[in-house]
């Protein structure tokens, strides 16, 4: 048991959400939230070159495109470690796809909808006023709005795979983690899909308490070290 990873950020995300949750200061974070949003959306009112370039950014397609570049992050890990440990890296990936891919099934596609009811409808449903990228964009599907906006999977699944790196990797290439989870996150928020806090609040708290979960207690090594294990049992049945 690792109790540092286990309680540490656990606990920092419980003070962030009951200040959220505490009438006196949520104030606070709405205005957080609304001057985000209207920053980030002004960036596309007039300039029809940012219009489409978050547009294409917010697309499915570019999710693969996302899809590729987390991928070469273990590519390159598995490349650059030593022979010995080329298939603890191997099982490191299948670790990761598995656990995201858990987690947001659970805990987005489950959890919250059916048993944590947190009903909240994003920037431009609330302000009728606001600036729909949709409204100029006809080349592709852009999402610009949604009525359950809290928490949004796109970010979920960046800070997920930036905890993992962090758990996996290390401080040095978990940093160059962060501003990749952030441009993720950029174009839901841009396009008025999400709140600022539909990821910070959200996003972040499912990311860091599942990775706390699983790398806190012996459950992420048991599994890594288990698909390991597998993985050189087929090789030699190969051979």
């Amino acid at each position: 048991m690792n109790y540092k990873k286990l309680f540490i950020p656990p606990f920092i995300v419980l003070i962030t959400i009951v200040t959220w949750v505490t009438p006196s200061i949520r104030p606070y974070w709405d205005a957080l939230d609304s001057k985000t949003f209207y920053f980030l959306n002004s960036w596309v009112h007039r300039s029809s070159f940012w219009q489409n370039f978050w547009a294409f950014n917010g697309h499915r397609i570019m999710d693969w495109i996302h899809d590729l570049i987390m991928f070469l992050f273990f590519f390159f890990s598995i490349k650059w470690v030593a022979e010995g440990l080329k298939m603890r890296k191997i099982a490191e990936l299948i670790f990761s796809i598995f656990f995201i891919a858990l987690i947001i099934c659970m805990v987005n596609g489950l959890l919250f909808p059916e048993f944590i009811h947190l009903p909240r409808k994003s920037p431009t449903i609330v302000d009728k006023a606001a600036f729909r990228l949709g409204t100029v964009i006809d080349w592709i599907k852009v999402k610009d709005h949604s009525q359950h906006s809290f928490p949004g999977d796109h970010a979920t699944t960046a800070i997920l795979f930036t905890c993992l790196i962090f758990h996996l990797m290390g401080k040095r290439v978990g940093s160059m983690t962060i501003l990749y989870a952030i441009f993720f996150c950029l174009p839901r928020l841009i396009s008025g899909a999400h709140w600022l806090t539909d990821s910070l609040i959200g996003s972040a708290s499912i990311a860091i308490i599942a990775t706390s979960l699983a790398f806190g207690t012996p459950f992420a090594n048991w599994v890594i070290t288990s698909i390991e294990r597998g993985l050189v049992h087929l090789k030699e049945i190969k051979r």
